[in-house]
């Protein structure tokens, strides 16, 4: 029987351990979770509608609302549109939503963060939708948008985080205040393109 000597029992030894790490990482690697598409409507909480306290009038009684009385109906809507609650199991998921940006921080034309609407205008020609609507968008080294007007996609690790951001226009002096219900580490962003 051949001996093998202490030095080459190492060197197997280590290539052994190398190999194995090596598989361990590429399978780890392999299997990283893939982001889960989400639709806007996905972020609202089931049976959340601030329009609900609309509903219960018929076309009648609703015409025939005193000016006193709409203006308590519509301080209860937006009370609820304020506290807009958000999808806690969706804290810590990979995800993946279209949509548009609209710059915080940014450098020319380099983003390094920004608020994700559901649709064009949002917060700058239209209120600001519901925070389970907002997406506040970081990316640590940012990156390069020269169309901030085309939607998006975003990828990255959502968060059930609520802020209030200052958002303002170039050349304007007034900002408004915007509440978000989520928060994301961007990953990724890229084109929209329609999924199949």
């Amino acid at each position: 029987m051949r001996k093998i000597s202490l030095r080459s029992a190492r060197t197997l030894r280590y290539a052994f351990y190398l190999t194995l790490s090596s598989v361990f990482f590429f399978a780890t690697f392999a299997h990283a979770e893939e982001p889960k598409t989400l639709k806007w409507e996905e972020l609202v909480p089931e049976g959340w509608n601030p329009n609900s306290v609309f509903d219960k009038f018929t076309d009648d009684e609703f015409a025939n609302m005193s000016d006193e009385q709409y203006f308590i109906l519509q301080q209860e809507a937006q009370a609820m549109l304020q506290e807009a609650p958000v999808v806690e199991s969706l804290n810590d998921e990979t995800v993946k939503i279209p949509g548009f940006l609209l710059p915080l921080e940014f450098d020319e034309t380099n983003i390094k963060e920004f608020l994700l609407v559901p649709y064009f205008g949002a917060c700058v020609h239209t209120p600001p939708p519901p925070a389970n609507q907002i997406i506040h968008g970081k990316v640590d080294e940012g990156f390069a948008m020269n169309k901030i007007f085309e939607p998006v996609w975003i990828s990255g690790k959502l968060q059930t985080i609520r802020s209030k951001q200052k958002l303002g226009e170039s050349g304007v002096t007034q900002t408004l205040d915007v509440e978000t219900g989520y928060t994301m580490e961007v990953l990724e962003v890229e084109p929209y393109v329609a999924e199949q």
